[in-house]
């Protein structure tokens, strides 16, 4: 593999010159350039990213804490992040917050003690207080799914309580009444605002929201499956199920084959999706969809453009969209 010595033998200049022209500074002469970039050419030279952060006191590195690795929603979230860190020419290193307060704070401190110049948070268990006091790091953040008094401007966001008013909306206008909830936990803010949307749309309409039709989960097919045994076993007459999330309404999906109970023919069923998961099962799920490829990719380019130096203006909010597919049914 060729140095920085080897192109500047070749080009017969110093590594001073070769280090000036590869990062654009000083004053460097248009021949000298040209013999320097042909030897760069010729060599297949490619620069030490460590030493050129040595170099420059910037490791163009930015960071991002999710909370777990496994998944086909952080498969997403981790995946289009990546891909327009690439774009915008930056290294990403990424940190598992897991599921306590204690393991976010330290996903986040490693990532700054590696230099990270930049972070993405995709937290749950920080307090808000803890989130306003990182403003006055020096390493500037986006939060993503997380809006925070005195952060808007660093907060990409989902609407997540209409959602859920969205989707059950749309059982209440095809007929249906006595609706479960497989909710996420409660006491998870996002979770919970997808559960008072599923309470708002009940009230609205006259119906009782009955604690007995609501069973929660850990956002896994194995939470759906005993969610939705739960709810059954309590309520074996009711016609409709609200899913928190994709996962849960698999595995609410795994229960009911197992039960010969069809969907939408005894079951009508509206799931939360986010990585379009919903659409292979069979039928085919009407969804509210949770675009969270397209907020990760907000949310890089925002924190490239605060690693550059700019500043930014509230984000962008993302709605929800109601996707019909064949899983429910209209009743007389």
């Amino acid at each position: 593999m060729a140095s920085i010595s080897d192109v500047a033998a070749l080009a017969g200049v110093s590594r001073a010159t070769v280090s000036r022209v590869l990062n654009e500074t000083g004053q460097i002469s248009k021949c000298t350039k040209i013999r320097v970039n042909q030897a760069v050419e010729k060599l297949n030279y490619r620069p030490n990213p460590f030493a050129r952060s040595l170099a420059t006191s910037s490791t163009n590195t930015a960071g991002l804490v999710v909370t777990s690795y496994r998944g086909s929603f952080f498969s997403e979230l981790l995946a289009e992040v990546q891909e327009e860190m690439d774009r915008q020419g930056k290294f990403l290193l990424i940190s598992r917050g897991k599921r306590s307060r204690k393991s976010e704070l330290q996903a986040i401190q490693k990532l700054m003690d590696m230099r990270c110049e930049g972070l993405i948070l995709h937290t749950r268990n920080l307090h808000d207080e803890e989130l306003l006091e990182l403003k006055n790091e020096k390493t500037p953040f986006i939060l993503l799914d997380r809006k925070i008094n005195g952060l808007e401007d660093r907060c990409v966001v989902f609407e997540h309580e209409e959602a859920g008013r969205l989707a059950v909306n749309h059982l209440l206008q095809h007929g249906h009444r006595k609706i479960g909830c497989i909710a996420g936990p409660r006491h998870r803010l996002t979770a919970r605002l997808r559960f008072q949307g599923y309470e708002m749309a009940l009230k609205e309409s006259g119906v009782e929201c009955n604690e007995s039709l609501i069973a929660e989960a850990d956002y896994d097919r194995q939470g759906g499956y005993r969610a939705m045994s739960e709810i059954l076993s309590k309520n074996p007459d009711i016609t409709a199920v609200y899913s928190c999330s994709e996962e849960m309404c698999a595995g609410a999906f795994d229960l009911l084959r197992e039960l010969n109970i069809k969907v939408p023919e005894d079951i009508s069923i509206v799931s939360f999706d986010s990585v379009n998961l919903c659409t292979v099962m069979t039928p085919g799920v009407t969804t509210v969809h949770f675009p969270i490829k397209e907020m990760a990719a907000c949310a890089a380019k925002a924190l490239s453009s605060l690693m550059d130096g700019h500043t930014l203006s509230t984000l962008k909010t993302f709605k929800p969209e109601l996707r019909q597919r064949e899983s429910v049914r209209v009743l007389n």
